[in-house]
């Protein structure tokens, strides 16, 4: 069973008529029976909870009101305040009767950005709850103590099955259950650090969904100092029309103990091509197109859409992985409509004219084009142009052509070795797609062989340079983000995972400002300085 409440409106339920504002805030105490309160006044005012809500506490304060400065505090077993805000809050709605559901000792539950340019149309679907990131939300799980454990114990058993657990979100406004979710460890390299992804998955069958998503993804950010990069990459696919992933900052806890500052994004089935690309109508996934994804975690092997052959059978099904059949497929070569698209790539010229019009009619070239931009401005070493990595392809059915999606961007923006990314587009990844079976003939064919291609990708990349991809842009965009989550990157590094298995990089909360600006170990460039090189060196390429 999933619910939705309404700050304000659990307080108001025995003695509205008397309650002056209803005041809410998120919060873990020390021990079972400690507590959270509020003090207007230098009088203290106990808040409470339920089953329903925790961690959720809230009261009616009598004779508050909007202008009311107030503080929350901390409260031991017998009601003592041990722990208290050192900031005054104030309401900044005139009149009003309730505040928003705010998270004890965060000063700011609400940030501003300043906006990106749109480049080109945006086709980002309609806002959702989910994905608010002028906020961040609590997402509060609990399982069996001793499953979860032994779950974080082995997160290289991917074979593991999922748990069960109980769900609940809680941002400004709106706290969402679910009675029971599938949790399990998510990602690939990610399982080798002591900081973990985790994947959620709702039970459909009981029509649950997060905000009409079955299935969402909790990202670590493990191997990534400042938190930045993923999102700052989703921002810019937005800011030049490529249909993408959405994502917010979240705090996660488990079993009422901290577990992590993540990035909640939503995974690529068939529920977000729905409200991606087809405005969300209700179509059965038969309705749909085939959907696979590639990958390269198989040792020697990268999605590289060489094609080897007629049947399924010639693919390995853990770099080519089919999510879902679609119309066009069957059961026992659900890969036969993808085999045709490699196919027609292998024997395509790219000397021959009217390349644009001959693929245009195979592919949305214009969105390939643009998540291909953003590949080499921002370095991205575990995508699908250097590395056949991280992506999908999905057959548009009404459009009757593929359409390409990236995901996962965390290692990007130069969180790698700079030698290898830090090169004109024409040399990125070239030494790598000179292997021996390890071509990407999708960019080598299209964007460096095709000239008519070629001249589309180079206006999209001096676009995306000249109008978002630059520092007079990005940086006051970065400074927001920095200030708006230091706390919570702060928190997160203060964090007791020694009793995990894997690595663990030991960020500080220096090195999450120092690997804005400069190189931090492992990571040879800062997020700012790979920006202006980039927004730099674009231009005298494209001049030659």
């Amino acid at each position: 069973m999933k619910f939705i409440i309404i700050p304000g409106l659990l307080a108001l339920v025995a003695s509205s008529a008397l309650a002056d504002v209803v005041y809410n805030v998120v919060g873990y105490p020390d021990t079972e029976k400690g507590a959270f309160g509020v003090v207007i006044n230098n009088k203290l005012t106990p808040l409470t909870t339920t089953e329903a809500t925790f961690p959720l506490w809230s009261a009616n304060v009598v004779g508050a009101s909007s202008s009311s400065g107030y503080r929350y505090v901390k409260l031991n077993d017998a009601g003592t305040i041990i722990d208290k805000e050192k900031f005054l809050r104030r309401i900044t709605v005139s009149k009003a009767k309730n505040t928003p559901n705010e998270f004890f000792q965060r000063q700011n539950t609400f940030a501003t950005y300043p906006a990106l340019p749109q480049v080109y149309p945006s086709v980002r679907p309609k806002p959702s709850k989910a994905f608010d990131d002028t906020q961040i939300a609590t997402i509060h799980l609990t399982a069996d103590p001793a499953v979860f454990a032994d779950m974080v114990a082995n997160p290289l058993d991917t074979e593991r099955k999922a748990i069960k657990a109980s769900f609940r979100f809680i941002n400004a406004d709106t706290i969402y259950n679910a009675a029971e979710v599938k949790l399990k460890v998510s990602g690939h390299g990610s399982r080798k650090f002591k900081k973990l992804s985790l994947r959620v998955k709702f039970d459909e069958d009981k029509n649950e969904t997060f905000f009409d998503r079955p299935i969402i993804k909790l990202r670590s950010s493990s191997s990534e100092p400042t938190f930045i990069r993923e999102k700052l990459y989703i921002d810019n696919l937005n800011a030049i029309g490529a249909r993408t992933t959405q994502a917010a900052w979240v705090r996660v806890y488990v079993n009422n103990k901290p577990f992590g500052f993540h990035l909640l994004v939503e995974d690529i089935e068939t529920p977000f091509l729905r409200g991606t690309f087809h405005d969300g109508a209700a179509l059965k996934d038969k309705e749909m197109g085939s959907l696979y994804q590639m990958g390269s975690h198989v040792v020697g092997q990268e999605g590289t859409m060489i094609y080897t052959g007629p049947l399924t059978a010639d693919y390995n099904p853990e770099v080519y992985s089919n999510k879902n059949v679609g119309s066009a497929n069957t059961k026992e070569e659900p890969m036969a409509q993808f085999i045709a698209f490699m196919k027609d790539l292998q024997e395509y010229d790219p000397t021959l004219a009217n390349g644009l019009k001959f693929w245009n009619s195979r592919l949305n070239v214009d969105e390939f084009l643009k998540f291909m931009v953003m590949e080499y401005l921002t370095g991205a070493w575990d995508g699908s142009w250097w590395k056949g990595n991280n992506f999908f392809m999905y057959f548009h059915p009404t459009q009757a052509r593929w359409q390409f999606i990236s995901t996962d961007f965390d290692s990007t923006f130069s969180d790698g070795e700079r030698a290898d990314v830090a090169v004109p587009y024409k040399q990125f990844a070239a030494s790598r797609l000179r292997r021996q079976g390890k071509d990407h003939p999708l960019v080598s064919k299209l964007i460096l062989k095709n000239k008519e291609i070629n001249k589309e990708f180079e206006k999209i990349l001096g676009a995306a340079v000249k109008q978002v991809f630059n520092p007079a842009v990005l940086e006051p965009r970065i400074a927001a983000y920095e200030k708006f989550i230091e706390a919570e990157a702060a928190w997160d590094f203060s964090l007791n995972r020694s009793k995990n298995p894997g690595k663990d990089p030991k960020y500080t909360i220096d090195t999450f400002h120092k690997s804005l600006t400069g190189p931090v170990t492992g990571i040879t460039y800062g997020v700012k300085p790979w920006i202006k090189y980039r927004a730099t060196d674009v231009p005298k390429q494209l001049k030659k």
